[in-house]
């Protein structure tokens, strides 16, 4: 099946192509003064079109600088939950009979006001979860895309609503997809624009209401983005917005008894443990999650070195590993491993480490304390088990003392079966190791409970067949330069996974999203009632 071309918003990549980038960067700077004179303002709930103070309050500050106070935020409880979810419940009826073209014209209206804020929405991003400039702003190209392609969807499918035609005389059918009800929408720190945006529009444009709970320690760009989607004309009640911690806010929402689905993303613990709830309360709605990976890649003998080398280094430690795509254990043939880690290791020595408000920062600081803790413990075990050859420190900066800023970090020797190489570690981490046959690296590549994103690199065509036969995995890129497993785009590479990296196999900006949200209907009347 063909379908019409979609238009991603590729700021970055069209300011390169024109010559304009400093142009990006004088804008991207003006946006970073403008956000800055701003941080630091309380921010309550937003419940019912109305904001919602609470008793308590936590303080965010930004990753890189803790001097750097992002805001105060609303530590919500079960009784904010509460009124969010009443307020959802009570909105639902009348939203759910609102025309779905009405739907799509009011996120069509906050995806523009998205672009006309991009800069702005990518400086707060920058500050708070410490995204380069780079990667801020294709965060948010990511969300307007969402918004745009579902909206493009709904409308290309008529509504999920189709004529299913007479099967006998006078037996006329047809078939819908409607909405569930209430969703809790729960977001990830890594992505808190784009995927927050994608996961609370696919629930809301098809007719579902929400109660959103964005990750705890990036809420100022959930309530810009919240804002923005209110002020397009999302009626009251529909969209909610609840802050603070998991045990506060996001258990008893997942808990709540008129909750009926749960669009999620984080780790494989935490999904597990929705679904489980779900099911033991015997809720007959959906949990839609994106529960992270291992994310293999393969080098043969016939890789171009210097294709391979650049895309693991960008794979593994852009967003310094902070993604669950990111490249964390590379299988080279025996006979290039030498020249190909060699090449990697130096490569990886000179990536900038730097305040992200910096022009040329590529690693990022890590989002809080229990990353740094992780980083340093799992490097540890490396120097004990393998060889650390490179990185596996903190940086000893004075300048950059404020933030939690680490080396990336290359390891080899360390065993296959060992948890660094089977765990997801969410910090620049990745493990090195030789094989003996691409037979051999597909069966290692495997040998995982995740399977979301897989890389290879290779030049020999019947290499690259076999490989997209035989990889279990859900985002397959082949000799992909810029990085082996991270930076999809919307329609053109649907993000999801398999096995344990997701629970239903249907991608985030791709086809079969939206159904997701919605539960079939069979009509059929007998009869000439209600016919012309």
């Amino acid at each position: 099946m063909t379908h019409a071309p979609f238009e991603n918003e590729l700021t970055v990549f069209t300011h390169r192509e024109r010559g304009t980038l400093a142009e990006f960067h004088r804008s991207f700077e003006d946006a970073v003064a403008t956000v800055e004179a701003e941080l630091g303002a309380s921010h309550p709930l937003w419940i019912d079109g109305e904001r919602h103070d609470t008793d308590g309050t936590y303080v965010v500050t930004s990753p890189s600088d803790h001097d750097l106070e992002i805001g105060r935020f609303a530590a919500g409880t079960d009784d904010d939950v509460d009124r969010a979810v009443e307020a959802a419940t009570a909105a639902f009826d009348d939203w759910r009979r609102t025309h779905w073209s009405d739907r799509i014209e009011l996120f069509r209206t906050a995806a523009d006001r998205m672009q006309d804020q991009k800069y702005e929405l990518a400086a707060t991003l920058t500050l708070e979860n410490g995204k380069n400039r780079f990667e801020a702003m294709a965060d948010i190209d990511e969300a307007i895309d969402f918004l745009r392609f579902y909206g493009r969807e709904l409308e290309r499918n008529d509504g999920y609503e189709f004529d299913t035609g007479e099967p006998t005389p006078r037996q006329h059918c047809t078939n819908a997809l409607e909405p569930f009800g209430v969703f809790g929408v729960i977001g990830p720190f890594n992505f808190p624009f784009a995927i927050f945006c994608g996961m609370l529009t696919g629930a809301v444009i098809t007719g579902n209401t929400a109660v959103a709970k964005p990750a705890s320690a990036t809420p100022l760009v959930a309530h810009k983005a919240v804002e923005i989607i209110s002020d397009a004309g999302i009626p009251d009640g529909v969209v909610n917005l609840v802050t603070g911690s998991g045990s506060d806010v996001g258990r008893p929402l997942v808990e709540h008894e008129d909750v009926a689905g749960v669009v999620f993303t984080g780790s494989r613990a935490v999904g597990r443990n929705i679904r489980r709830t779900f099911f033991e309360e015997e809720k007959s709605g959906p949990v839609i999650a994106e529960l992270g990976g291992k994310n293999p890649v393969i080098v043969t003998a016939n890789a171009e070195l210097e294709k391979a080398v650049s895309g693991v280094k960008n794979g593994a430690f852009g967003f310094s590993g902070q993604k669950c795509s990111a490249t964390s254990r590379v299988y080279v043939d025996e006979g290039t491993f030498d020249a190909f880690t060699d090449r990697l290791v130096a490569e990886t020595e000179e990536l900038v480490i730097d305040d992200p408000r910096a022009e040329d920062a590529f690693v990022s600081p890590l989002i809080d304390d229990s990353a740094l803790e992780r980083y340093e413990r799992i490097c540890e075990t490396a120097r004990e088990v393998g060889t650390v050859r490179t990185g596996g420190r903190a940086v000893d900066d004075p300048g950059l003392a404020g933030g939690r800023f680490v080396e990336p970090t290359v390891v080899t020797d360390v065993p296959h079966e060992h948890d660094l190489a089977r765990e997801e570690h969410f910090v620049p981490f990745v493990t090195i190791h030789p094989v003996s046959s691409f037979e051999e690296a597909i069966t290692k590549a495997n040998d995982s409970t995740y399977g979301l994103c897989a890389g290879l690199f290779s030049e020999d065509e019947r290499e690259i067949e076999t490989w997209l036969d035989r990889i279990e995995s859900g985002m397959c890129y082949v000799n992909r330069g810029q990085s082996a497993t991270t930076g999809a785009l919307v329609q053109a590479q649907p993000f999801g996974g398999w096995k344990a990296s997701g629970t239903t196999s249907k991608f985030a900006g791709g086809y079969w999203y939206l159904p997701q949200f919605m539960r079939e209907q069979s009509r059929t009347v007998v009869g000439d009632v209600g016919r012309a």
